[in-house]
C-alpha cells in the first residue's frame, strides 16, 4: 500500500511540473505567436480549401468513369459469287448518281455581325466620339469578314454564287455610310448653331454689364434687357432642334415663334442699341441672328431624312438577314467521305484492294457513322465516403475553433480599451490598458499607453508654457507704457508723437519743393478677426502687422499707431506725386504675403488712403483728415486698395446724405417692392421656396437692389423700419400662396442683425405669423455671418426662433472669416453657399473640390444646402450629382413679382428639365446605369 501510494504521489508531482511547463511554453508560445484577424481568417479559409480540394480528389478517383467510344461502322458488302481474281485492275464503272446532300451552314455569325453593325451605326449617328467611332470601325470589319466567310463557304459547297447576298450587304453598308455622314453633317450643323448663339449671347451680356453702370442711358438699358430675355427663351426652345422633322412639327412651333420676338426685338430696338452700342454692336447682332435662322433652316432639312434613314437601315438589316440561307444543297459526288476524309474510289481500290462490287456499293450508299457509349461503373468505395465525413467534421471544428477564439480576443481587449478611455476621460491621467488579445488590438494598446504618457508630459508642459507666457506678456506691458510717446502694443509712435513728427518734417528747412504723403491703414475686417480669434490673438496681429510696416516704410519715412486697427504713414520729401503713389501700392502690396502669428499663416488686408502736401492742405490735422476721407473711398472700392484723395470724394458724402433722405422720403411713400427668386430643389426638380429680395421703385422708375442703398440705411439706423416692412409683406405674400393655389409655399426672408438686436424681434414674428394665419415652417430668415457681431444675445433669438419652428439659412457662406464658427455657433437648418464658390466650379478644378468638400461637410452635418450664382448649364450639370442640393440663379428664373411666382415655378421646372435632358445627351454612353432616381424616372416617361 505504501508503495502504491508514494508511486501515486510521484505521478501527481510529475504531472504538475509537466503541466507548469507546458503553461510557461504557452505563454511563450502565444506571446510570439500572435495572429492577427486576418492571419486567423486566413488560416480557416485554407482549412475549408483544403477540405474541398480533398474531397474533389476523392471524388475523381472514385465516382463514375464515363468513356465514350466512337466506332465508324461501314455498312457490309451486297453478296456476291465468287469469281476469279481479276488479271488486272481497270476502271471500275461510273456509279449511279447520288442524292443531293443538304447542309446546315453555320450562320448565326453572320446575323450577329448584321445586328452589331446596325447598334454601331446608330450609336455613331447619336454621338461622335472616340469610343462609338471604335465600335463602328469594328462592327463594319466584323461584317465584312463574316459575310465573306459565309459567302465563301456556302459558294464553296453549293458550287453556286451568292451574288445577290453580297450585292445586298455591300449596299447595306453603303446606307450605313451615308446615314453617319448626314448625322456627321447634323451634328457639325448644330454645333454652329450654338456657337452662333453663345456669339449673340455673349454680346448682349456684356453690354448689358457695362450698361448696368451708365445710369444715364435708361432706353438702351431696357432694349438689352428684353433682348437678352428673349434670347433666354430662345435658348430653351432650341432644344426642340433634335426632333423636329419640319417646320409644322408642333414642338418646332415655340422656336419659330421666339425667333419671331428677337427678330422683332432687334428692329423695335434698333434706333436705341445703335445708339447706345454703336452701329457695329447692332450689324453683327443683326448678321448673326440672320446665320443662326440660316442655320437652323438647314438643320430641320436635314432632320427627316437623317430620321427617315435611320428606319430603313433598320428594315433594310431585317431584310439583309432574310436572305441569308440556314441549309444548302450540295451536288452529287462520287468521293467516298467517311469522318470528313474524302478518298478517291480508284485509289481506294488500289490502296485497300478491296472488289470493285464493293467499292460500287460503297460509293451508291453513303458512308454510315454510328457512335455509341460504353460507360462502366467504379465499386462504391465506403471508407473513402468515411474519411470525407471525418475530414469535414475536423475542419468545421477547427474553423469553429478559430472563430470563437477570435471573438474572445476581440471583445476582451476591446472592453479593456473602453474602460480606459472612459476614465482617461474624467482626468484620470494615470490609466494604463493591459496587453493581449490579438495583434491588432495588442498594439491598440501599446498605442493607447504612449498617448497617454504623452498627454501627461504635455499637460505640464502646456501649464509651465503658459506660466511663462503670461509672466512676459506682463513685463513687456510695463515696460511700454512706460514710453510716452509711443504705442504701448506696437512700440511704433503714438498719435500725439506723429503730429509733432508731421508737423516737424512740414516745417525742415528745405522742404519747398518736395512732397509730403501721409498714408492712413486700417485692417480690413479687423473686427471679425478679433471676434472669432480673440482680442490677445488680435493683439499678436497687430504686433506682425506693425513690424510688417516698418520693414516696408523705412526706406522712405515713418509710421505711427492711431489707435485701434488705425496706422498712418509719412513719406518724407517725395519727388512727385507719383511716388507717393507707388509707396503707397508697396504698402499694399506688403501684407498680401502671410503674417507669422503664433504659428499660423495667414493675410491680412489693408486698405490705404492717401492726402499730399501742399496739394490738399497744409495743416496737418487736416491732411489726416483728408486722407481718412480716401481711405472710406478705399474701403468701398473692395477693399485691400490705395485710393488717393480728390474733391469727388466730397461729392460721395453729399450722394450719402442724399440717399439717406431719399429712404426716407422712400418709407413715407411706400416705394419699396418685394422681388421673389426661385430656389429649385434637384431631387424633385420642383421649386422648393422663392427668397424674397428687397427692391427700391425711385422717382425716375429705376429699379436700386439693395447694395446700392442698404448700407447708408444700417448706418442711418432706418434698417429697422425697412426690415419690419419687408418682414410683414413677405408674410403677407407667404399667406396669400400657401391659402391659395401653392401650400406648400415657404418664404426666405433676408434679416438684418441690427434687427435680431431687438429683444421683440421674437414676438413680432410669432404675431404676424398669427396675423396671417401662417404656420412657422413656411418662413426662412436669412443671415450673413455679421451676425456673430451681435454676441450671445443675437444667437439666443435666433434660438428662440428655431424652437417656434422657422427656419434659419445663413448667407454668402464661405466668404469671411468666421464660417466654420458660425456653423458652430448658429442654429442653423441651411447653408447657402456664395456665388463665389459656384462661379469657377465647371472651369476650375480647385473650385470644384472647394465646393464639393463644403457640400460634404454641410452633408455630415445635417444642413440643406443652397448654390447661389448657377447661371451656367455647366454648373447645373455638376450640382446635380449632389442628392439634397437647392439650386438658385439667373439659368433657372430671374427675380420675378409676387403675382408672377406661380407662373415661374412652371418656368423653374420646365428648364429643369431641358437642362437635364441637356446634360444626359452631352454625357458619353456608358453600361452602368448611374442616374439619380429623378432622371431614371424621367428617362422611363420620356
Amino acid at each position: 500500500m505504501n508503495a502504491m501510494r508514494q508511486r501515486l504521489r510521484w505521478i501527481v508531482r510529475t504531472l504538475s511540473l509537466a503541466l507548469q511547463a507546458i503553461n510557461d511554453r504557452r505563454r511563450a508560445l502565444s506571446e510570439y505567436f500572435r495572429f492577427g484577424i486576418a492571419f486567423r481568417q486566413m488560416a480557416a479559409f485554407i482549412c475549408v480549401g483544403a477540405l474541398v480540394l480533398a474531397g474533389n480528389f476523392i471524388f475523381e478517383r472514385g465516382v463514375l468513369i464515363e468513356k465514350t467510344t466512337e466506332i465508324t461502322r461501314l455498312p457490309p458488302a451486297p453478296p456476291v459469287s465468287p469469281t476469279p481474281a481479276p488479271r488486272a485492275l481497270e476502271p471500275p464503272a461510273v456509279a449511279p448518281a447520288v442524292a443531293p446532300e443538304r447542309h446546315v451552314l453555320p450562320r448565326e455569325n453572320l446575323l450577329l455581325a448584321l445586328d452589331h453593325y446596325e447598334r454601331a451605326v446608330q450609336q455613331r449617328s447619336s454621338a461622335n466620339t472616340e469610343q462609338s467611332e471604335a465600335a463602328y470601325q469594328l462592327a463594319t470589319a466584323d461584317l465584312d469578314h463574316e459575310s465573306g466567310a459565309f459567302i465563301a463557304q456556302a459558294e464553296a459547297i453549293s458550287g453556286k454564287s451568292l451574288a445577290k447576298l453580297a450585292a445586298s450587304i455591300k449596299t447595306y453598308r453603303q446606307h450605313g455610310e451615308t446615314l453617319v455622314s448626314m448625322a456627321d453633317q447634323r451634328h457639325a450643323l448644330l454645333n454652329q448653331y450654338s456657337m452662333l448663339f453663345e456669339q449673340l449671347y455673349a454680346r448682349v451680356n456684356g453690354s448689358l454689364k457695362g450698361a448696368w453702370k451708365l445710369f444715364g442711358r435708361i432706353v438702351a438699358r431696357q432694349s438689352l434687357l428684353q433682348l437678352s430675355a428673349d434670347l433666354d427663351e430662345l435658348r430653351r426652345s432650341a432644344a426642340a432642334l433634335g426632333t423636329a422633322d419640319s417646320a409644322d412639327s408642333p414642338e418646332i412651333e415655340p422656336l419659330l415663334n421666339t425667333e419671331q420676338v428677337v427678330a422683332k426685338s432687334l428692329e423695335t430696338g434698333e434706333k436705341s442699341l445703335r445708339r447706345s452700342e454703336g452701329d457695329a454692336w447692332y450689324t453683327a447682332m443683326r448678321d448673326d441672328f440672320a446665320q443662326l435662322m440660316t442655320v437652323r433652316q438647314s438643320i430641320m432639312e436635314l432632320n427627316a431624312p437623317t430620321h427617315q434613314r435611320f428606319s430603313e437601315v433598320s428594315q433594310e438589316t431585317t431584310s439583309v438577314a432574310a436572305l441569308v440561307p440556314s441549309k444548302i444543297d450540295a451536288p452529287p459526288a462520287n468521293p467516298l467521305k467517311v469522318k470528313g476524309i474524302v478518298l478517291d474510289k480508284a485509289a481506294r481500290l488500289v490502296s485497300l484492294q478491296l472488289p470493285t462490287a464493293f467499292v460500287t456499293a460503297a460509293a451508291v450508299a453513303p458512308a454510315v457513322i454510328e457512335t455509341h457509349s460504353v460507360t462502366t461503373r467504379a465499386p462504391q468505395d465506403h471508407g473513402k465516403r468515411a474519411l470525407i465525413a471525418w475530414l469535414s467534421v475536423a475542419v468545421l471544428v477547427l474553423l469553429v475553433s478559430i472563430t470563437l477564439g477570435t471573438v474572445l480576443s476581440i471583445v476582451r481587449p476591446v472592453r479593456r480599451l473602453r474602460d480606459a478611455t472612459t476614465r482617461l476621460a474624467h482626468g484620470e491621467s494615470a490609466v494604463r490598458v493591459p496587453r493581449g488579445g490579438i495583434r491588432e488590438l495588442d498594439t491598440l494598446a501599446v498605442a493607447f499607453n504612449t498617448m497617454a504618457d504623452e498627454l501627461t508630459t504635455a499637460k505640464a508642459a502646456a501649464q509651465n508654457y503658459r506660466e511663462s507666457l503670461e509672466a512676459k506678456v506682463a513685463e513687456r506691458t510695463e515696460q511700454l507704457q512706460e514710453l510716452a510717446e509711443h504705442d504701448p502694443l506696437t512700440g511704433l509712435p503714438n498719435r500725439r508723437h506723429f503730429f509733432a513728427l508731421l508737423n516737424a518734417a512740414i516745417e525742415r528747412p528745405g522742404s519747398d519743393g518736395y512732397h509730403i504723403g501721409v498714408l492712413f491703414l486700417d485692417i480690413d475686417n479687423f473686427k471679425y478677426l478679433n471676434d472669432s480669434m480673440g482680442h490677445a490673438f488680435g493683439d499678436r496681429v497687430l504686433v506682425s502687422l506693425a513690424q510688417r510696416l516698418l520693414e516696408a516704410t523705412r526706406a522712405f519715412g515713418f509710421a505711427a499707431r492711431l489707435g485701434g486697427d488705425e496706422f498712418t504713414v509719412v513719406l518724407e520729401r517725395a519727388a512727385s506725386i507719383e511716388d507717393i503713389s507707388v509707396a503707397g501700392r508697396a504698402v499694399v502690396q506688403a501684407f498680401q504675403r502671410p503674417l507669422s502669428v503664433d504659428g499660423r499663416d495667414f493675410i491680412v488686408s489693408v486698405s490705404v488712403g492717401a492726402s499730399i502736401y501742399p496739394e490738399h492742405d497744409r495743416d496737418p490735422e487736416a491732411l489726416l483728415k483728408a486722407a481718412d476721407a480716401a481711405l472710406f473711398r478705399a474701403k468701398a472700392l473692395g477693399r485691400g486698395q490705395l485710393s488717393v484723395f480728390t474733391p469727388e470724394l466730397l461729392e460721395a458724402a453729399a450722394v450719402k446724405f442724399t440717399t439717406e433722405q431719399g429712404l426716407r422720403r422712400a418709407i413715407e411713400r411706400d416705394e419699396f417692392e418685394l422681388m421673389f427668386q426661385p430656389e429649385l430643389n434637384v431631387d424633385t426638380l420642383e421649386t422648393a421656396l422663392v427668397e424674397a429680395l428687397l427692391r427700391w421703385r425711385m422717382p425716375d422708375g429705376r429699379l436700386a437692389t439693395p447694395d446700392q442703398f442698404l448700407a447708408v440705411a444700417e448706418e442711418s439706423g432706418l434698417i429697422m423700419e425697412i426690415s419690419d416692412w419687408v418682414l410683414r409683406s413677405a408674410i403677407e405674400a407667404a399667406a396669400h400662396w400657401y391659402h391659395g393655389a401653392w401650400p406648400e409655399a415657404r418664404v426666405a426672408i433676408n434679416v438684418s442683425p441690427r434687427l435680431l438686436f431687438d429683444n421683440h424681434v421674437v414676438d413680432r414674428l410669432t404675431e404676424l405669423l398669427r396675423e396671417y394665419r401662417l404656420p412657422a415652417r413656411c418662413i426662412e430668415i436669412e443671415l450673413t455671418e455679421s451676425v456673430l457681431q451681435t454676441g450671445p444675445a443675437t444667437i439666443a433669438a435666433l434660438e428662440s426662433l428655431r424652437s417656434h419652428g422657422v427656419a434659419i439659412a445663413l448667407d454668402d457662406f464661405g466668404s469671411g472669416y468666421s464660417s466654420l464658427a458660425s456653423l458652430e455657433q448658429l442654429p442653423l437648418t441651411r447653408v447657402k453657399l456664395d456665388r463665389s464658390l459656384i462661379a469657377g466650379i465647371d472651369t476650375n478644378p480647385r473650385s470644384a473640390a472647394i465646393a464639393r468638400a463644403i457640400i460634404d461637410m454641410c452633408h455630415g452635418l445635417g444642413l440643406e444646402i443652397t448654390a447661389e450664382g448657377v447661371e451656367r448649364p455647366e454648373q447645373f450639370a455638376l450640382l446635380l450629382s449632389s442628392p439634397g442640393m437647392y439650386l438658385q440663379g439667373y439659368l433657372l428664373s430671374h427675380p420675378v413679382g409676387r403675382d408672377d411666382v406661380l407662373a415661374a415655378r412652371v418656368s423653374v421646372n420646365r428648364c429643369a428639365h431641358e437642362l437635364l435632358l441637356r446634360s444626359q445627351l452631352s454625357r458619353p454612353p456608358t453600361k452602368v446605369d448611374s442616374k439619380l432616381p429623378h432622371q431614371r424616372r424621367l428617362t422611363q416617361a420620356g
